[in-house]
């Protein structure tokens, strides 16, 4: 007799394995799902950046004395408001084709940031609508930034817990990577979709959460490295990943020559560009500055100077070609959001993403429709969870649509607000399903009314940035996609006595 190829794994293991996964789904599966949906949208940032700021020309470069001059304007505009904490000039990129300089405040946590043009000057506040706060609920939930930050860590822990749980749960998992029942009952067909969608892209479900963890808990890192290798010195614990610490004197000083450090910097990576120039307690003695590269075919994205108040060098974070903690370190973030490769990975990681997305919602509703087959049914929670999942793309068109025509409202109010009213059609309707369909029906128009006000907005100041239109046909798309979803007849009161315990949808 042939022995089987795959080995046996003990029923207990297995058994063990699959309570866990749905311990730790279930725990975090609201927390999981908005890190997931918003984490996909934050994939094109530079995209969603250009469809905010569409009248804004487009430049393709800019000479080193010229960000110099940018940073000069930033300087008197910043010392007008009493500040000179955080000024960086950002010239243009392939990706995001226009200047800005951004003015940020230590002490209260306020940035301005301004368009710019090819020449330098100042063309007014850059809109920052919705992807601004969909960017803060990704990183820190809008919550004080050690907090969120920890948080998003441990859910990002969770969320490969769950992942290497559930690949564990299933002995068959990869022989069946292709099996795809159909016909039968709507939970297996759904166990079918969250299995298959979770093996296929698993390098991506493990790489994803692994990165997310080690980003949202680098504060607790940092505190372990300052024990462990500096006896607690946390300024040398920043140091060592952080580049060089200047120490401070407000003592009034003139501004350091800019451009020599650019020049310099750009001669030891001729292939590279330059990515911007941040300049911290600028007009004191204790000034520094930064100058960042763009390194195109490198994972780690940029190399970073750091200079002192005369310009000279004081190191690097040796990202490009430093020890092999750093470059880890940078490669972080271009891992975690598909920033490298241009449009092909960004694609790629949008798919995936939304994958992952589809992959928690299932998980919850196949735990549903388990306890519906038992007997112990939680209509309750099917509805809640139906407006959760809906809910959360509603109301980021519900603050695009608000920042649009610059109507400034309290972000976080505004979204909690809109994620509640979610929940009303969730219990008026006659069934779980009709809950899905109703607001996917909220959802579909709001993304056809997006790119058509967007387009009477901005159309008579005249587009000049067709990244714009790019992200118009995107929502388009997505509203024939959402809308497509919806299968008629409309469920009666009769139907929804036997409608199936669970919709993907």
């Amino acid at each position: 007799m042939t022995k089987p190829i795959w080995p046996k794994i003990p029923a207990r293991f297995v058994s063990s394995m699959l309570a866990g996964h749905s311990a730790l789904g279930l725990a975090f599966a609201a927390l999981m799902y908005v890190l997931c949906i918003s984490g996909t949208l934050l994939v094109p940032t530079a995209e969603l950046a250009r469809w905010e700021n569409p009248t804004v020309p487009i430049t393709t470069h800019m000479p080193p004395a010229t960000i110099a001059r940018m940073l000069e304007t930033g300087v008197q505009i910043a010392a007008e408001q009493g500040i000179n904490d955080y000024i960086v000039a950002t010239p243009p990129a392939a990706d995001a084709p226009y200047a800005s300089l951004r003015i940020m405040d230590f002490t209260t946590g306020a940035e301005t940031i301004y368009n710019v043009d090819g020449q330098g000057n100042l063309l007014g506040e850059r809109r920052e609508g919705a992807l601004h706060f969909i960017e803060h609920l990704h990183i820190n939930l809008h919550m004080p930034q050690m907090i969120g930050l920890t948080l998003v860590g441990l859910a990002g822990v969770a969320l490969l817990a769950s992942v290497v749980s559930g690949t564990l749960s299933h002995p068959r998992i990869f022989r069946d990577a292709f099996t795809f029942r159909r016909g039968g009952s709507r939970r297996l067909q759904e166990a079918d979709l969250h299995n298959r969608l979770s093996v296929w892209a698993l390098p991506f479900h493990i790489a994803v959460p692994f990165t997310g963890a080690l980003l949202g808990l680098s504060a607790i890192i940092l505190g372990t490295l300052a024990m462990a290798a500096f006896d607690g010195d946390m300024s040398r614990a920043r140091a060592t990943i952080g580049g060089p610490v200047f120490a401070e004197d407000p003592a009034p000083a003139p501004l350091p020559q800019i451009v020599p450090a650019i020049e310099s910097a750009l001669a030891k990576h001729p292939e590279a560009r330059l990515q911007r120039v941040a300049l911290y307690k600028a007009g004191e003695k204790g000034q520094s500055f930064l100058v960042a590269l763009h390194m195109p075919r490198d994972l780690t994205l940029s190399e970073q100077y750091f200079y002192d108040g005369e310009g000279n060098l004081a190191g690097s974070r040796g990202f490009a070609d430093g020890p092999a903690g750093a470059q880890l370190i940078a490669a972080l973030g271009p891992l975690h959001f598909g920033w490298f490769g241009g449009w092909p990975v960004k694609i790629a990681y949008v798919l995936l993403g939304l994958g992952l997305t589809a992959i928690i919602s299932t998980g919850v509703t196949i735990w549903i429709a388990r306890r519906k087959d038992k007997g112990k049914p939680v209509p309750g929670w099917e509805r809640a969870w139906y407006a959760l999942v809906w809910g959360q793309p509603i109301s980021y068109c519900a603050i695009a649509l608000t920042s649009l025509f610059g109507l400034h409202l309290p972000e976080i109010p505004f979204y909690l607000g809109v994620c509640l009213l979610a929940f009303v059609p969730a219990f008026l309707a006659p069934a779980p399903l009709a809950v899905s369909r109703y607001l996917r029906i909220v959802l579909g128009l709001m993304l056809i009314a997006l790119p058509v006000l967007h387009a009477l907005r901005y159309a008579p100041e005249g587009i000049t940035d067709p990244a714009a239109w790019i992200v118009n046909a995107s929502l388009l798309l997505s509203a024939a996609l959402v809308l497509g979803s919806i299968r008629l007849p409309w469920p009666t009161r009769k139907f929804a006595e036997h409608a199936p315990a669970i919709d993907s949808r």
